[in-house]
């Protein structure tokens, strides 16, 4: 639904209005501080709700972000194919969309290895390792401690080992 806000020099606001609201949210006063914190300022209230449950809100936001609309749009080009003929021509631009998906992702990657958002096997297990040292001696006076610890440790040990990440540099 579009925005019914009317400017007297240049008429009826273009931009599609808020849900539950007759206006846009630049006319509605939803705090424009949150609507411009988002690189992509969609005006389509379910491609924005969609968006913000693809995107990731912390560090890296731009690339995630761009995942998320790659993603996005992917999903809508899927949800678009009715017949065989649509998938037929819906090739191209799907694979287009892949690849993309693809160099978005492991752009994404690569800037968390480089900045150290992820954490080499080794480091995991020591870390590990260095919890159950901590559950161990506030349990010491528990009796029967050890069984649970040996438990706890299992459980971390199948959690650590079920980690997928890239083998080649052991990163998790």
């Amino acid at each position: 639904m579009q925005c019914e806000h009317v400017n007297k020099h240049t008429g009826q606001c273009t931009r599609e209005s808020c849900e539950g609201t007759k206006l846009c949210p630049i006319h509605s006063g939803i705090d424009p501080k949150k609507f411009e914190k988002r690189l992509y300022r969609l005006q389509n209230h379910d491609r924005r709700l969609r968006h913000e449950a693809l995107s990731d809100h912390d560090e890296l936001r731009s690339i995630r972000e761009e995942v998320a609309v790659a993603r996005m749009l992917l999903e809508e080009r899927l949800n678009s194919i009715k017949t065989d003929a649509d998938l037929v021509s819906a090739c191209g631009p799907l694979n287009t969309l892949l690849l993309t998906i693809e160099k978005l992702t492991s752009s994404c990657l690569k800037i968390d290895k480089s900045v150290g958002n992820l954490l080499a096997k080794p480091v995991l297990l020591k870390m590990a390792s260095d919890i159950v040292t901590i559950i161990l001696e506030e349990l010491a006076d528990v009796p029967g401690h050890e069984l649970i610890i040996d438990k706890i440790t299992a459980r971390i040990l199948e959690v650590v080992s079920t980690l997928e990440g890239d083998q080649d540099e052991k990163m998790v």
